[in-house]
């Protein structure tokens, strides 16, 4: 070893054995919050293909050769509950979709609409449900998303989604560190095959020697056979899956931080001061700039507040609309299944974006006189700045809808491999017990850092800590929590604290 491997073996020689006891700490205290967000995504990736099959009486019907007018469906939409606004319409686009018309119910809570559901071929209505967000969530899915995002328990419960995606990528990254230091950087994806008789040694330490535990190396090399081989097994399996898992780990941790409270609060500005206020689509029919959910937005309702008096459109002048602006939507490009919001007066246009639904990755918006048909403005998804677009793309792929059931049974896999992870690390962690009625210590020497070191962990804390708060709270806490316990380990093995522990009482 030459002089400049030492000085960099002594200047970062604490930084490994730091990540591994943070892995550690980590998978211990975060895992089961890792564990539970990876099952509720299981299910949560396979939703939209269950509603299908759930609510499929709804959602489908029989192919008609003949169909009723857009006006007439809504109509009989609004005759079934006479008493709500209509906030959206979903025309059919299939010969075998229903029309889906959402109503403002006030008995439904915040964000919730009246799904109501009418076959296009005769004009009636054929079932409802509540549902919620741009895409229409109905009951089991929305079951299924709280699950996932909350467990129920409101925002307390949201800091459990948001402590798993914050420490997912740095559990996924210091893991791959760990492993590939183990098997030499050559087998990360194929290590599983008994190793080299120097990776036995490493495997039955944990991956550090040191001389005070060279002896234990090799009394414990015949731990390859029985005992030590499960745990071994179980330890190359959570290497090598890991391995595989790390892309989509990233992934859902990038996109899953979007979506939390505080972290995402803090990506949300981020955003905005690189790419600048978003471009919102012009609504106001006498050309005042205001303020518009825009067709990406997903806003629960259409029509939009300005100090410009207007009056609201009559329940017959918006049904006799609706398939005007649809007509138009269609003309510009619009050719996906499309959702149109009614304007809040008679001087603001309607607005149509297309849904974002299988295999399709953009949605563009159009603002329509609902009167004459006359575009008012365009949003194509081209234009979009590109953290908008980017943005899209991951929360409809972290949601399995991109790619319909293909990626649907991809995130399902994944997020039940994830979740074996977290399984296979505590087994591992198990059988690392010292007696059948211990349990395991901390990974591996606990090594002093060096000043370059304590300057990177200070920079880690100050830029991705801050950024993601509760990553780094708790990951403060975690080093204060092993310094103390290296204070201890030192204390106790100091030969005067052991001297005092072996001195006979009375001597």
């Amino acid at each position: 070893m030459n002089n400049q491997q030492q000085t960099t073996n002594k200047a970062f020689g604490g930084l490994k054995p730091l990540i591994r006891r943070l892995h550690f700490y980590a998978g211990v205290f975060i895992g089961p919050f890792i564990l539970v967000a990876a099952l509720s995504g299981a299910a949560y990736a396979v939703a939209p293909t269950l509603e299908n099959v759930v609510y499929g009486d709804i959602i489908k019907v029989q192919p008609s050769s003949q169909t009723v007018t857009l006006q007439s469906q809504i109509d009989s939409a609004r005759a079934a509950y006479p008493d709500m606004e209509v906030s959206q319409v979903w025309p059919a686009t299939k010969a075998d979709d229903s029309t889906r018309v959402l109503l403002v119910d006030e008995s439904l809570g915040e964000e919730r609409l009246r799904s109501v559901f009418v076959n296009p071929g005769d004009g009636k209505v054929i079932g409802d449900e509540p549902s919620y967000s741009g895409l229409g969530e109905m009951p089991l899915r929305r079951f299924i998303s709280e699950m996932h995002e909350s467990m129920f328990l409101g925002t307390p419960g949201e800091m459990y989604s948001e402590l798993a995606a914050s420490w997912l990528w740095f559990v996924a990254l210091g893991g791959l560190v760990l492993w590939w230091s183990r098997v030499g950087g050559r087998k990360i994806f194929t290590g599983l095959k008994n190793p080299t008789k120097k990776h036995q040694l490493d495997l039955a330490l944990d991956g550090e020697e040191t001389p005070e535990s060279t002896h234990v190396a090799a009394k414990r090399q015949s731990l390859w056979n029985g005992q030590g081989k499960s745990r071994n097994w179980h330890v190359k399996l959570h290497g090598v899956a890991g391995t595989w898992l790390l892309v989509v780990m990233l992934g859902l941790s990038a996109t899953g931080i979007t979506w939390s409270a505080f972290a995402g609060a803090n990506v949300s500005s981020t955003v905005d001061a690189i790419q600048g206020e978003p471009k919102n689509i012009e609504t106001s029919l006498n050309g005042e700039e205001v303020a518009s959910t825009g067709g990406h937005n997903h806003a629960q309702h259409g029509g939009m507040l300005t100090d410009h008096e207007g009056q609201p459109l009559t329940a017959e002048e918006l049904s006799s609309q609706a398939q005007r602006v649809l007509d138009t939507a269609r003309d510009q490009g619009l050719t996906g299944p499309q959702r149109l919001y009614p304007p809040e007066d008679n001087q603001h246009a309607w607005q149509a974006s297309e849904r974002w639904v299988p295999w399709r990755t953009t949605s563009d918006a159009v603002s329509v006189n609902g009167e004459t048909g006359d575009v008012v403005d365009t949003l194509p998804f081209s234009q979009l700045p590109l953290f908008s677009k980017l943005t899209s793309w991951g929360i409809y792929l972290h949601m399995g809808i991109m790619f319909g059931l293909p990626l649907q049974i991809l995130l399902f896999v994944c997020a039940l491999g994830i979740a074996g992870l977290v399984v296979f690390g505590y087994i591992a962690w198990w059988k690392r017990r010292p007696t059948r009625n211990g349990v395991a210590g901390l990974p591996g020497p606990n090594q002093p850092l060096s000043v370059v070191e304590w300057v990177i962990v200070g920079v880690l804390l100050a830029t991705v800590g801050v950024f993601l708060p509760l990553f780094g709270i708790s990951l403060a806490v975690m080093i204060v929590v092993d310094r103390v316990l290296a204070r201890r380990a030192a204390k106790q093995a100091s030969p005067r604290f052991t001297q005092k522990m072996t001195v006979p009482a009375g001597t």
